[in-house]
């Protein structure tokens, strides 16, 4: 009688099993990416632009001219962005354009440590109270790029809005 245990069973067997454990790990991954990316823009949009606007002036290394238009616009490309991932719904592009705000926000941060900038909290919530250094905004932007392969390479789940539709099969990637 075989063993249920990994190690002993078939390689094929083992593979499916590694292939679940992707899709869970997709699916944790872009629940937690996208509520972060959801709490983010919302904290954000519930302060006064003109906090906002001096939240991200701040880093220095921005345009002055570009500030205002970034913190208007900012908070509803991670509410977006966020709730479409959060619910699996374009889970690609979703995760895509949050690929490229951590991106951003890495190079931002890069840019922030090697000017010397002093920054004791980011702003990247709001006031909500979780203050960050633009040293542990990098550390944990670059985990987050980390993180979203397994979603990119998954591209959908059973528990995303996705695979609703019809008659479409949620096909393994990984």
């Amino acid at each position: 009688m075989p063993s249920s245990k990994p190690s002993n069973l078939p390689p094929h067997q083992r593979l499916w099993r590694r292939l679940g454990a992707l899709l869970w790990l997709g699916v944790v991954v872009r629940l937690l990416v996208g509520g972060l990316f959801l709490t983010a823009g919302f904290s954000k949009l519930l302060l006064p632009h003109a906090e906002v606007v001096a939240l991200i002036q701040q880093y220095t290394v921005l345009p002055e001219r570009l500030t205002p238009w970034i913190a208007a616009g900012l908070p509803w490309i991670e509410i977006v962005s966020g709730t479409a991932l959060l619910i699996g719904f374009y889970t690609t592009p979703a995760a895509l354009l949050i690929a490229a705000q951590l991106s951003a926000f890495s190079l931002l941060m890069l840019a922030v440590l090697v000017k010397g900038v002093p920054i004791e909290d980011c702003g990247c919530f709001g006031h909500l109270g979780w203050r960050e250094t633009p040293l542990q905004v990098l550390i944990r932007d670059v985990m987050m790029l980390v993180l979203l392969i397994p979603v990119l390479a998954r591209q959908r789940d059973v528990f995303a809005v996705d695979a609703w539709g019809g008659n479409e099969r949620v096909e393994n990637r990984a």
